[in-house]
């Protein structure tokens, strides 16, 4: 394992790529951003690999890229872990690798080739990007955009405004206090309350559930083409009169609304 460490008293902002390997940030009550990087099998090619790392802190930001250009070493696969101040904010990239933060991150755009998302608390926006990959986000106090092409979806609350895209896989969100807008091409889209704002919700072969909570008003536009459709809300005369806009779409599924428990 070779370790580096900087003095950062304030949030700071990381910059990390990795070809293959595991990326773990944690985002704690320190004062020194700490960056360990091993090998996943000894050997070699992950020594030459970690040697022709570039690790730099200048200006509040970290720097760690790990080089993809030598191909004779780009399977080999590192474990990347990296300590930083709680608040800080993280652009994470990786071609083959899972990605997972734990603590409170000011904001994240993380993108991975192949790899699952894991997220503990962002205040701030978040954006992730897999192709093949699951993504769990358990605490967003602000915006959220996820684009998934094979992978389920999972956000536990998300406060602001949420843009979900799945190509094949299941999407959830378990608390939204703010606008979704969900689509999947093969996949079911469940939203167990929402609150305010609008809703809309796409499938093309999927079933389609939402829940809202009791006092909201809601005005309805619900269809499916070969499915079936059943609502348990009475909805409102018009769109102006509701808090919350629900627009469910679904080609080859079922639509179902209903009060949250």
């Amino acid at each position: 394992m070779t370790t580096w460490e900087f003095p950062a008293p304030e949030p700071i902002s990381l910059e990390a790529r990795l070809p293959a390997g595991d990326i773990t940030v944690s985002a704690e009550d320190v004062t020194t951003a700490t960056v360990s990087l091993t090998p996943a099998r000894s050997g070699k090619r992950g020594e030459e690999l970690i040697a022709g790392t570039t690790v730099e802190f200048d200006g509040g930001k970290l720097t760690v890229i790990v080089p993809d250009r030598l191909r004779l070493l780009s399977s080999t696969s590192l474990d990347l872990v990296v300590r930083l101040p709680r608040g800080s904010s993280c652009q994470l990239k990786a071609a083959s690798a899972d990605i997972r933060c734990t603590g409170e991150l000011g904001s994240l755009d993380a993108r991975s080739a192949s790899g699952d998302v894991s997220v503990e608390q962002v205040t701030g926006a978040v954006s992730i990007n897999t192709a093949s990959g699951d993504v769990r986000l358990k605490d967003a106090a602000a915006t959220v955009q996820v684009n998934t092409a094979s992978g389920d979806t999972d956000i536990g609350r998300a406060g602001g405004e949420v843009s979900l895209n799945s190509a094949s896989g299941d999407v959830t969100v378990s608390r939204a206090e703010g606008s979704v807008k969900a689509r999947s091409a093969s996949g079911d889209v469940r939203i167990s309350s929402i609150t305010a704002g609008r809703g809309e919700i796409s499938t093309v072969s999927g079933d389609i559930s939402v829940a809202v909570p009791a006092g909201i008003g809601v005005y309805l536009d619900l269809s499916a083409v070969s499915g079936d459709v059943r609502s348990d809300l009475e909805p409102t005369g018009s769109d102006g009169d509701a808090g919350l806009t629900l627009q469910c779409r679904s080609i080859s599924g079922d639509v179902r609304v209903s009060r949250a428990g």
